[in-house]
């Protein structure tokens, strides 16, 4: 094997290692509230609690990478190994950055404590259980797509998150907004155009990496959460079905909002 099919080899394992190892997915943008015009870095980042390692474009993985103002835009990523992973230019209002993946594959074979644990962690019994046919032990096939959306704010006057349509889950903030301040802030998740119940919805904190405030959401969707100090939130959650590829037992959609709370 060549030095150059080696080192891509190399680089190929451990994306693919960060990928079935860690839990969330999110964009951090180098400004959440700047000037019209101005350009912003974009960095693709994949972990767990909020701490996590920048990941390249790579146009194969990506299903849509987009700018939602009054219009809508494509984002066209760096390639190779750029970081940030794209830059882009925004306009006055509420920019909304959003980035789905393609589905990637894991396998939880037996004695896989992963399984389990992901499970736990992400209060993911409810959804399962709609489906007792299923398998809910290893060993188990799932196929998971991240969705993510960051809030790049322009201007003074105020603005409102609203349902892009571009996502199969999404998170929306509700309410018009200057700016973000620390309070509690309601969150509806939307499959599709209808909202979402009982899906576990956590806050995480950039400073301390903890979860500051969660809660499943009810019939309408939506969970109230305390976005209690100025810092920088990851708003997360995972919604399960069976998959309709016979290949896989579950597919998975992680939807995430990044934004920020200043005084």
């Amino acid at each position: 094997m060549t030095f150059a099919r080696s080192l891509t080899f190399s680089v190929g394992l451990l994306i693919w290692s960060a990928q079935i190892s860690a839990h969330e997915f999110w964009i951090e943008s180098s400004k959440h509230y700047t000037d019209e015009g101005d350009t912003i870095d974009l960095i693709l980042k994949v972990g767990e609690t909020f701490r996590g390692s920048a990941q390249p474009f790579l146009p194969d993985e990506t299903e849509k990478f987009l700018v939602i103002n009054q219009d809508k835009r494509s984002i066209q990523g760096l390639l190779g190994d750029s970081r940030p992973a794209a830059k882009v230019i925004v306009n006055e209002g509420l920019n909304r950055i959003i980035h789905q993946t393609t589905p990637f594959s894991i396998r939880f074979g037996e004695g896989d404590e992963r399984w389990e644990n992901y499970v736990a962690l992400d209060g993911l019994k409810p959804q399962l259980d709609q489906y007792p046919n299923e398998p809910h032990t290893v060993p188990v096939t799932e196929r998971y797509v991240r969705v993510a959306k960051n809030f790049v704010k322009v201007g003074h006057d105020e603005t409102a998150d609203t349902l892009s349509g571009e996502m199969p889950f999404e998170l929306v903030l509700e309410g018009g907004w200057k700016q973000l301040t620390p309070g509690n802030y309601a969150f509806t998740l939307f499959d599709g155009q209808k909202p979402l119940e009982s899906v576990l919805i956590k806050a995480f904190r950039h400073s301390d990496r903890s979860v500051v405030s969660e809660a499943y959401t009810n019939s309408g969707g939506q969970v109230t959460l305390e976005l209690p100090s100025v810092d920088r939130y990851l708003i997360s959650g995972v919604v399960i079905r069976p998959d309709e590829d016979p290949n896989y037992d579950w597919i998975s959609h992680w939807p995430t909002i990044t934004l920020e709370v200043i005084n």
